[in-house]
């Protein structure tokens, strides 16, 4: 019974979710789409920070880490060639930074940990959501973006559903103790009929193979986003990346599925209209 409550308050967390979004693109247009996307990259920041920098003591190196992470991904939306730069520059600073601001105590591990978790932050919250941020700006942008969304949710719908059912046989019970390779397939099978309504009602130019292909391994890869974030927080000892979403957490704990995929959909997409054109 608590298992099924709890989905449902997941549910209302996701439609409640769903309904800012649509209110804002219907007052904003894809404005206000990319605001709900600046937004979730600025807390995401900060709750990444909770995490992976829990024992870090000094704020000049945490504050440091997000204003680089929000340069990375401002830069990045607005130009994929000037985000890698910024990103290069951004963990050529932050390692110079580390080394200033930590060398006289002596604690080289505390300095190298500082430097690694530092890069992956800003490639799990600068890059990862500035690719979702560029499928926008794409023909058909807005079709994709609710095509990337369909298609992480709807996995995790039905991986929870069929976890819960007919869940037995454990992927990485040392990483995610709940998730099941039955789970992992009903995930799959989620993914593949969010992209088949995408491709009835938003994507019907496209062939419904390559729709179909891209949904399963969009699906694929974003349950290992979950994975990876379950890591995390395992690593780092606490229970969810935050408390802004009842249900499910914290945003990354919402959209850590959604940032693994992006690329991959931003890549299957950008790669079919080279060959097309």
């Amino acid at each position: 019974m608590t298992t099924w409550k709890s989905f449902l308050t997941r549910a209302v967390s996701a439609l409640l979710a769903l309904a800012i979004i649509v209110g804002l693109y219907m007052y904003l247009g894809i404005d206000g789409v990319k605001i709900m996307i600046a937004f979730a990259v600025a807390v995401g920041s900060w709750e990444f920070v909770g995490i992976a920098f829990k024992k870090e003591s000094s704020w000049f190196l945490k504050i440091s880490y997000m204003i680089f992470t929000w340069l990375t991904f401002g830069l990045t939306s607005v130009a994929l060639n000037i985000g890698v730069l910024t990103f290069a520059l951004s963990v050529v600073l932050l390692c110079i930074f580390s080394l200033l601001a930590l060398h006289k105590t002596g604690e080289l591990s505390r300095i190298a940990d500082f430097q690694a978790k530092s890069v992956l932050g800003l490639v799990y919250v600068g890059l990862m959501p500035a690719f979702a941020f560029r499928l926008l700006d794409l023909m058909q942008g807005l079709y994709w973006f609710v095509f990337l969304l369909g298609v992480v949710f709807a996995g995790d719908t039905l991986a929870y559903v069929f976890g819960v059912l007919i869940g037995k046989h454990k992927v990485m019970p040392n990483v995610s103790p709940k998730k099941t390779w039955q789970g992992s397939v009903g995930g799959i099978f989620g993914s593949l009929i969010a992209g088949l309504i995408c491709w009835k009602f938003l994507l019907g130019d496209y062939k419904l193979s390559f729709i179909l292909g891209l949904s399963a391994v969009s699906g694929f890869v974003g349950q290992f986003g979950d994975f990876f974030e379950s890591l995390l927080k395992r690593v780092a000892d606490v229970k969810d990346s935050g408390k802004i979403m009842p249900g499910h957490g914290g945003v990354l704990d919402r959209i850590d599925a959604v940032l693994f995929a992006a690329p991959v959909v931003l890549f299957g997409v950008v790669i079919v209209s080279h060959l097309l054109s």
